[in-house]
């Protein structure tokens, strides 16, 4: 009977571990669990709750701390399962209300505003790619039609960089989009953009020997490393490579920092790396710089990005606090 009653004694450290490995079991098979999922989120209240208790007891929760995290990260991953589940029974609102109506909810009961961030932020970051690309499409069509209307050529190479950025933009396909960007350097060798994008290419995929052979091309081309670095930023942002981009602009701003063109594209890298307050310093002195140097057409596209990004940060800065972190060892 003593031994009986020994083993169903449990202590709130065993409460513990069997509630994790419950939570760890049932994550990955939330798909389709209707009801359940409000049961999973209370059961991860319920490991906040006793964690701190059993810390304070002196329990060593090492092994505990590394499932926990990968948990939250499982958690994390299937955000957007979780809202599905929750819209089905009443939705995170609802739920909120109920079991948290003081509204001190942890982390994982706000995953409805979560997985609508990360959506408006995949939207936000494709459309600036997809305007980037645009805007350096337009500005090679007003080129062709303005000042070459007549010459095939120009024609056909337009054609091939467009063929090539819809292979980068639709499928990642970086070999033919190459071949596109090597058609249309030999159509016009004496055009800087088409081996702007062959040597961005070429670089994303690593090849760096032959990407600086297309960059030393382009600036042969265009003369100056000023003009050299903005070019290669807008390409490189548009092919997501913002880092680099962020580099060039960088240095272009060091040769002339007044340069509103640097500004305007240093405000698309930041606002694609989350930097919403710089970016919006960036747009006002391209607007101002551009105003200055008698550039109509960009002081009206700077203005307009302001318009929209002063949105979005107040946006961003009406947000609910992010709640405490769930203690941890």
């Amino acid at each position: 009977m003593a031994q009986a009653i020994h083993s169903e004694y449990s202590t709130p450290a065993d409460e513990l571990r069997k509630l994790l490995f419950a939570a760890e079991y049932q994550v990955p098979r939330l798909k389709g669990s209707g009801a359940q999922v409000v049961d999973f989120l209370l059961s991860l209240d319920s490991i906040a709750d006793l964690w701190p208790q059993v810390e304070a007891a002196g329990a060593d929760l090492r092994p505990e701390a590394g499932r926990w995290e990968t948990l939250e990260a499982l958690v994390h991953k299937q955000g957007p399962i979780i809202v599905r589940e929750m819209g089905a029974v009443g939705g995170f609102e609802a739920a909120r209300a109920r079991y948290h109506p003081d509204g001190q909810a942890e982390w994982w009961w706000q995953l409805d505003r979560e997985v609508q961030q990360n959506r408006m932020a995949r939207i936000r970051k494709s459309a600036l790619t997809l305007l980037i690309v645009v805007i350096i499409g337009a500005v090679a069509l007003f080129v062709i039609n303005k000042v070459m209307p007549t010459d095939p050529l120009y024609q056909a190479s337009l054609s091939k960089q467009m063929a090539g950025q819809r292979f980068i933009e639709e499928g990642k396909d970086y070999g033919k989009a190459i071949q596109a960007f090597q058609e249309a350097t030999a159509l016009t060798p004496d055009d800087a953009e088409p081996w702007l994008w062959l040597g961005v290419t070429q670089k994303k995929i690593g090849d760096a020997e032959a990407a600086e052979k297309s960059f030393a091309r382009a600036r042969s081309i265009v003369g100056k490393d000023l003009e050299l670095y903005i070019q290669r930023a807008m390409v490189l942002s548009g092919i997501g490579l913002q880092d680099d981009a962020r580099a060039d602009l960088d240095a272009a701003l060091k040769l002339d920092p007044e340069e509103p063109r640097a500004w305007l594209y240093l405000a698309n890298v930041q606002e694609l790396q989350g930097q919403l307050g710089q970016a919006i310093k960036s747009l006002e002195l391209a607007s101002e710089l551009s105003e200055k140097r008698d550039q109509p057409q960009l002081t009206a596209i700077s203005r307009y990005r302001l318009a929209i990004l002063y949105q979005q940060f107040q946006g961003e800065s009406l947000r609910p606090p992010t709640p405490t972190p769930t203690p941890r060892a």
